[in-house]
C-alpha cells in the first residue's frame, strides 16, 4: 500500500516534461500539488529548495528528486516504487499473452480493449501520452469538447487504471526476435520481455524547427495541425512551414476558410504533388516563400510575427501572423524494428485491414502504421481493432 505522501511538482503550463511528469505521477494514481513557478515568488522558492533552476522539480516528502528524467530514472532501478511504499515488481520475469508499445491513443485503447477480453496484458513504453500530451486544445474528439492534450491523456490513464493493466514505464524496446511461438522484446534496460503476441503502437514525431518559442508559445500561436486548430484562425492572417504534401494541403485548408497564408518552404521548390502545387499558386490568398526559413518567432503570451529569412540572400522580412503553422512531417518510432518488419519510404510500418505487420504474431496501430489520416480517434480507433485481432488470435 502506498504511504502518505505529499507530492509537490514545480511547473509552467507550455514545458513538455512537465506534462509527462504529471502524466507518470497520475499513471501511478498518485495525487500531487502543482506549482506554478510562473506565479508570485514560486520560482526563487523553488531554487531554494531544490537548488535547482529548471521544471518540472518534483518533491516528495520534502525530498527533491530532480524533474523528469530523474523521476524516470528511479522508474527503471525500481527505487520509485519503493520510495512511496510499494512493492517493485519485475515484469521481465514473467511470460505475457500480448505486450503492447506504446503509451499514445492506440496503446492507451488497446490495452483497454485487450484487458477487457481477459488477456494477460503488458504496456511498455518510454514515455507516456505520445504526441497528444504536448498538445494544448483538442475539439476534435468526440465527447471531449475544448480539451487539452494533457487531460485527455489523464482521462485515458484513469479509465485504463480500472482494469488488470501492468506498465512498465521508462523502458524502450531496441529489438524484437521471433523465437518459436513467442517473441522477445529486448530494451534499453538490458531486460527481456518474452510474449505470445506483439502490438506496436509506438507512435511518431512531429518533426520541429527546433526553436524554444515553439514551446513557449505552443497552442498560443504555434500549431502542428492544420486539421485540428485552423479553425481557431479563421479570415485571419497565418503561416505555414511545409512544402510537403502536409504543408500544401494545410494552406489550402486555411485559404478555405478566408485566411491569408504564407506559406514557407526551405527547399528552392515546393516538394508536394503537382496538382497541389498548382492549386497553390492560383490561390490568392496564399504567398510562397521558397529557399526561406522561419528565423525568429515572436511573443509573449501569444504569437505576434515571425522573421523569414531569404536563403538566396540572407535578407528578411517580418510578417505579422496569429498563427504559425509546422507542417514539416512525422518521424514513426519504428527503428527497432526495422530489420525485421516492412517499411514505406516513411519508415512506417505496413499494416493491412486488419492490422497485421508482415511478420506473423505483431500487428502495429496508430501513427508508427502507415493508415493515411494521423489523428486522435483515429489511432484510438486503430489501437482497439488491432486488440481485437489480436484476441482472435489467441482464442
Amino acid at each position: 500500500m502506498t504511504k502518505e505522501l505529499k507530492i509537490e511538482v514545480y511547473s509552467k503550463d507550455w514545458c513538455p516534461y512537465c506534462k509527462k511528469a504529471k502524466a507518470f505521477l497520475k499513471s501511478k494514481g498518485l495525487d500531487f500539488e502543482e506549482i506554478d513557478i510562473n506565479e508570485a515568488d514560486n520560482y526563487e522558492i523553488m531554487q531554494k529548495r531544490t537548488s535547482n533552476k529548471t521544471v518540472p522539480q518534483i518533491i516528495i516528502n520534502d525530498k527533491s528528486l530532480g524533474g523528469y528524467d530523474d523521476i524516470i530514472e528511479l522508474e527503471k532501478k525500481g527505487d520509485f516504487d519503493q520510495l512511496i511504499g510499494r512493492e517493485n515488481i519485475d515484469y521481465s520475469a514473467e511470460e505475457w499473452e500480448l505486450i503492447i508499445l506504446g503509451a499514445g491513443p492506440a496503446a492507451l485503447n488497446a490495452s483497454l480493449y485487450a484487458a477487457r477480453k481477459g488477456i494477460k496484458v503488458l504496456l511498455l513504453t518510454k514515455d507516456i501520452g505520445g504526441q497528444v500530451i504536448n498538445t494544448d486544445e483538442i475539439d476534435n474528439y468526440l465527447g471531449k469538447a475544448g480539451t487539452t492534450g494533457a487531460q485527455l491523456v489523464y482521462d485515458f490513464w484513469s479509465h485504463i487504471s480500472k482494469y488488470d493493466i501492468k506498465t512498465v514505464i521508462g523502458e524502450s524496446a531496441t529489438a524484437v526476435n521471433s523465437e518459436a511461438e513467442h517473441k522477445v522484446i529486448k530494451t534499453n534496460n538490458n531486460k527481456e520481455y518474452i510474449t505470445k503476441t506483439l502490438l506496436v503502437a509506438t507512435g511518431a514525431k512531429k518533426r520541429r524547427l527546433g526553436m524554444k518559442k515553439e514551446y513557449v508559445l505552443g497552442g498560443k500561436g504555434v500549431h502542428y495541425c492544420t486539421n485540428c486548430d485552423g479553425f481557431l484562425y479563421a479570415e485571419q492572417p497565418v503561416a505555414v512551414v511545409g512544402g510537403g504534401n502536409s504543408g500544401l494541403e494545410g494552406a489550402l485548408d486555411l485559404a478555405k476558410i478566408g485566411c491569408e497564408v504564407d506559406l514557407i518552404e526551405i527547399e528552392p521548390s515546393l516538394m508536394g504533388d503537382e496538382y497541389l502545387q498548382q492549386k497553390i499558386y492560383a490561390n490568392e490568398l496564399i504567398n510562397v516563400h521558397t529557399s526561406a526559413k522561419v528565423s525568429q518567432i515572436n511573443g509573449e503570451d501569444k504569437l505576434q510575427s515571425i522573421v523569414v529569412e531569404n536563403l538566396n540572400d540572407s535578407s528578411q522580412k517580418e510578417l505579422d501572423v496569429n498563427a504559425l503553422f509546422i507542417e514539416i512531417g512525422l518521424k514513426a518510432n519504428s527503428v527497432f524494428v526495422s530489420d525485421m518488419l516492412k517499411l514505406n519510404q516513411q519508415n512506417e510500418i505496413i499494416i493491412n485491414e486488419k492490422n497485421e505487420t508482415s511478420e506473423e504474431g505483431i500487428w502495429a496501430a496508430g501513427d508508427v502504421s502507415n493508415i493515411m489520416d494521423k489523428q486522435i480517434i483515429i489511432s484510438a480507433a486503430e489501437g482497439a481493432k488491432a486488440a481485437l485481432r489480436v484476441n482472435q488470435s489467441l482464442a
